[in-house]
């Protein structure tokens, strides 16, 4: 946690308007994953998306091979090494779906409009009722906390396989 990161100033950075979302991640924070994607501060900052019917989709891996990703999706983009908190991080802003190993685990597409309702909150923009904004925190969390959950099953079940 101690790398900077490219929302680390940004008002809407995922711990900043969640600070339980460390606790929620709990050991899974440091996960590594990887992706294609642009980095800032040697970090990541976007991965490649490519569109599909449900949606922009971010493909990630166990591993620096590539192979997770769809052979016929082009990107010029790197593979990035990065953590379950920086993948959160920077999908809950960017909006796409993060698929590990082919297998969706988080739709963060989903929580537009969350995401929307907060930051005018947060903004002074349109202020939401008495609780909203507790409330819509909540639904972030919780969804984070079961994509947390999905992420931990697969790795098992990818564990499993190799062993």
């Amino acid at each position: 946690m101690g790398e900077r990161f490219w929302s680390d100033d940004f008002d809407m950075d995922l711990p900043r308007i969640i600070p339980a979302v460390d606790d929620a991640l709990g050991d899974a924070a440091d996960i590594t994953l990887w992706t294609h994607g642009h980095t800032s501060h040697g970090r990541l900052n976007h991965p490649s998306v490519w569109h599909t019917h449900r949606g922009g989709v971010a493909y990630f891996g166990t591993d620096n091979s590539g192979g997770w990703k769809p052979a016929d999706y082009y990107t010029g983009a790197p593979i990035v090494e990065c953590t379950w908190r920086e993948v959160a991080r920077d999908a809950w802003p960017h909006r796409y779906i993060v698929a590990v190993s082919g297998l969706a685990v988080w739709d963060t597409n989903r929580l537009s409009g969350t995401f929307t309702r907060l930051m005018y909150d947060l903004r002074g923009w349109q202020t939401l009722p008495e609780g909203e904004a507790d409330r819509l925190r909540g639904q972030v969390l919780a969804s984070l906390i079961a994509a947390t959950r999905d992420l931990r099953q697969l790795l098992q079940r990818i564990e499993a396989v190799r062993s």
